[in-house]
């Protein structure tokens, strides 16, 4: 038997098995009124007999207003209040369905801050993913187990460790002292676990194999007891170690990042004498940083990557070509020449169509002098 730091088996703990996480402006109406006070209807009419029902309402026009017209700009400015100050906010609205489908179930429309705006519902969706899947999960292997995965544990290492942990609890004092092969092997996993060769390890078994059965109960009492806390050591070790690789891994990818943006904006120009603005920069970092999908085996993609996956002969010819027509992306003369003589081939071609009189001399220059000098009279 050889031991394995990062192995979280033993050779007594072999009956795990996989644990699998499949993971509504109504209107409102008016009210009619009916006058039934003669008295108004004769402070209506003057003297004459004339009715003069809303003199004071016209009077107050301007000459120019039409009284229509003045009431429909202010069913205007009514409605544009109405549109700038209480119009719905559709982002708001969406969220407010969403939550009472029970589809952003941690979404409190009261005392949450507002949604206004896209990037807001957005990450509204993306945390209630999260806490989705946080609670399936905490349902599935428990707190620890959870804090385990985001250390960097795999689930079938912390499956194992999990087991070999159940083993060892199931293991008592009673069943030691019943199954005398089974506190050997206990004992010795102990040794091993501890970083002892296999044969020394073998040689300590046997000196309590000799003192009788007695003594490799009481050792198998105490390799139980290390071996549980070994089991949490083992398994904490593991997870120090890939929080390291992790931190290693995300500097190192800060500093390709950092050196991408250098190499691009710290350019004036990709090529010899092609000068290259901010908007171009952008561009060419933007199509080589944003993520458009994934590929069928879950690679993280570009907008190249996934253009060259769907149709790679094409890609490669093409992307060969160019490489071999610009002496492998140095001088791009090769291809700037050829737009020109196709300029310059079409420039000619419109000029053989253009029609010339008089030896060469163009048509319109054939034409009477429009003017002849002085004392001339123009030419119609």
């Amino acid at each position: 038997m050889e031991g394995n730091e990062n192995n979280l088996g033993m050779s007594l703990f072999d009956n795990a098995s996989d644990l699998e996480i499949n993971m509504d402006f109504t209107t409102e109406g008016l009210q009619d009124f009916e006058d039934n006070s003669d008295d108004n209807q004769e402070d209506n009419e003057n003297q004459d007999g004339l009715d003069i029902t809303g003199s004071d309402e016209q009077n107050n026009l301007g000459e120019d207003e039409n009284p229509e017209e003045v009431g429909e700009n202010e069913d205007h400015e009514e409605e544009g209040e109405d549109s700038d100050e209480n119009s719905p906010n559709i982002y708001s609205s969406f969220a407010s369905v969403l939550s009472e489908q029970g589809l952003l179930p941690s979404l409190d429309l009261q005392k949450d801050k507002p949604i206004t705006n896209v990037e807001e519902l957005t990450s509204s969706i993306k945390l209630e993913i999260e806490n989705q899947a946080k609670e399936y999960i905490v349902n599935k292997i428990g707190q620890e187990g959870y804090d385990a995965l985001n250390k960097g544990i795999s689930l079938a290492e912390y499956q194992q460790y999990q087991d070999n942990v159940n083993t060892l609890e199931g293991i008592t004092e009673d069943t030691l002292a019943e199954d005398i092969e089974l506190s050997k092997k206990i004992i010795y996993q102990d040794y091993l676990n501890q970083g002892i060769d296999e044969n020394r390890a073998m040689r300590l078994l046997k000196k309590s194999i000799d003192a009788g059965d007695e003594s490799i109960i009481e050792d198998a009492r105490e390799s139980l007891a290390s071996l549980k806390v070994g089991e949490a050591k083992r398994l904490q070790q593991l997870a120090d170690e890939r929080q390291a690789r992790a931190l290693a891994e995300a500097q190192e990818q800060e500093k390709i990042d950092n050196d991408l943006k250098n190499s691009i904006y710290n350019k004036t120009e990709f090529f010899k004498g092609i000068k290259v603005n901010k908007t171009i920069q952008d561009t060419v970092y933007n199509s080589i940083t944003k993520i458009v999908g994934k590929s069928p085996s879950g690679i993280m993609e570009n907008k190249l990557m996934r253009d060259r996956r769907e149709n790679p002969i094409d890609f490669d010819s093409k992307l060969y070509y160019l490489y071999e027509m610009t002496n492998g992306f140095k001088d791009l003369s090769k291809i700037t020449n050829k737009s020109e003589t196709k300029a310059i081939s079409k420039l000619e071609r419109d000029l053989r169509k253009t029609k010339f009189e008089d030896s060469g001399t163009p048509s319109y220059l054939t034409d009477p002098n429009s003017y002849g000098g002085i004392g001339s009279e123009i030419v119609f």
